[in-house]
């Protein structure tokens, strides 16, 4: 499978960044921007719903999609498996839309060492602070899950200079307008 650049966007950060709410908001504005439903070994937390949250599977599901390849990329995520379905990606660009894989530094590098001209954008929290403010905010992790997911996040950022663009998510509005100039330049 070949990616039109402009059309394609990874888009990653810490868990706790505001991927999700950034997501949301931009799917509002443009109508042409589609997030690629990852599939994922994990739980669905509390209002998550299959095959719009996730498409929630178990692990021997997700073994036998992986062998059959049908995942661009494939990763353990704290203790979890999480992967991009090819379909997914397939399906929106048939349709002409923007679609966006928000995943994991580690499928993004597997993603851009096959396709490097894929957009990538890395969300930077305001700090490690805010951060570790959202992540609690949430109420869905325990102490020590929280504690492995700062250290993550310390780890990922680091590693965002990979990344063609970095964003700090400070202002919902402005990291969406900026989503949207790297897609329309």
């Amino acid at each position: 499978m070949s990616f039109d650049p402009a059309r394609v966007m990874i888009l990653s950060g810490p868990s706790g960044v505001g991927k999700d709410s950034v997501l949301d908001r931009w799917m509002e504005r443009n109508p042409k921007v589609e997030r690629v439903i990852a599939v994922t070994t994990r739980a669905p937390r509390e209002g998550e719903v299959d095959g719009t949250s996730y498409h929630f599977v178990s692990q021997a599901e997700f073994d036998r999609a992986r062998a059959s390849g049908q995942f661009l990329e494939a990763k353990n995520v704290h203790g979890n498996w999480y992967a991009t379905p090819m379909a997914g990606v397939e399906a929106i660009l048939k349709c002409d839309g923007i679609a966006i894989l928000k995943i994991d530094v580690q499928g993004a590098r597997e993603i851009v060492a096959k396709h490097p001209d894929v957009l990538t954008v890395f969300l930077l929290p305001p700090s490690m602070e805010e951060l570790e403010r959202r992540i609690r905010g949430r109420q869905t992790d325990q102490d020590s899950s929280i504690v492995v997911r700062l250290k993550n996040a310390k780890d990922e950022i680091c590693a965002s200079s990979f990344y063609k663009h970095r964003l700090v998510n400070d202002d919902l509005e402005k990291v969406v307008d900026q989503l949207e100039a790297i897609v329309t330049h």
